[in-house]
């Protein structure tokens, strides 16, 4: 099957479909800075203010924004008094990141109940800053559990075991953590050990960064090379895989092209700056074009 004829038949069986996103939204502020040297009197790196600043929405809220376009409806259920937020000081001639501040006014969240038989799609998207500790659902959803450098080894997929999941979404060194030790998952019995590893969930997804990505559901593997692009930011691309991976899992019953849309997905949104921009299903068929 084409590329194109892949995201064209994800589009149409996508586009009737209710969805849910529950999970904390990430403020990220970008201060755009020079960089003079360093410090003659301590041993620090000198910066210099450029001026421009650029404030965008991540987390659950950026998820909820790449499926908009592609979907009946999305409700989003997040933190909107409380800021979670990440000032990452940026070099104004390669965009590349000196030093992250983190901001973390978590104090107040509340439980959340929710109704999963209203929607098509129920995700989760844990980031680790407890919006997501009293969420009391009544059925099956998909569940993202991500590690960061705030929660790192506190954050594991396993916090959810006694929940029956839709699918999960971890990365390489989540699913590693999982494990507790350094794994690939280039052979079954690694795949397999994850899976029936406190998971409790029908279909898994893992992301390999440069590698690709890999798919199991107890029966089949199904694997994906990355797509190879002009990366300018990666921040953002696991949960733009994931976004797309749940409606991958809810309406795919042939599992060869699962992962398909997810992996395009998440490579077209390496090309800008974290979450400027959001997917949508003319530049997703226009960035298709590279790979055909």
């Amino acid at each position: 099957m084409g590329l194109k004829v892949t995201i064209q038949d994800f589009i149409r069986e996508a586009k009737g479909l209710k969805v849910a996103v529950i999970g904390e939204t990430i403020v990220d502020e970008f201060v755009y800075v020079s960089y003079e040297g360093q410090s003659m009197k301590s041993i620090c790196p000198v910066f210099k203010f450029t001026g421009e600043k650029e404030v965008q929405q991540g987390g659950a809220s950026a998820i909820a924004g790449h499926l908009r376009d592609f979907v009946k409806s999305v409700d989003l259920f997040t933190n909107t008094n409380q800021e979670i937020g990440k000032t990452r000081y940026v070099d104004v001639s390669d965009r590349k990141k000196h030093v992250e501040l983190n901001k973390f006014d978590t104090a107040g969240f509340g439980p959340i109940a929710l109704d999963a038989s209203k929607y098509d799609v129920v995700i989760v998207a844990d980031f680790g800053h407890s919006y997501c500790t009293q969420l009391d659902i009544n059925g099956g959803f998909h569940l993202m559990c991500q590690t960061n450098s705030n929660n790192f080894g506190f954050n594991r997929i396993s916090k959810w075991k006694n929940h029956k999941k839709k699918s999960v979404c971890i990365d390489l060194r989540e699913a590693s953590l999982q494990l507790n030790k350094k794994a690939k998952f280039n052979t079954t019995q690694e795949i397999e050990e994850l899976y029936g590893y406190e998971l409790n969930a029908t279909d898994l997804f893992i992301t390999l960064g440069s590698a690709g990505s890999l798919y199991y559901n107890g029966k089949e593997t199904c694997r994906q090379p990355s797509y190879k692009s002009e990366v300018i930011d990666t921040i953002g691309a696991g949960d733009t895989f994931y976004a797309f991976a749940c409606i991958a899992s809810a309406i795919y019953s042939d599992k060869k092209e699962i992962l398909t849309v997810p992996s395009l997905a998440a490579s077209l949104s390496t090309t800008w700056l974290c979450n400027e921009r959001s997917v949508n299903k003319t530049t997703l068929l226009e960035y298709a074009d590279r790979f055909i």
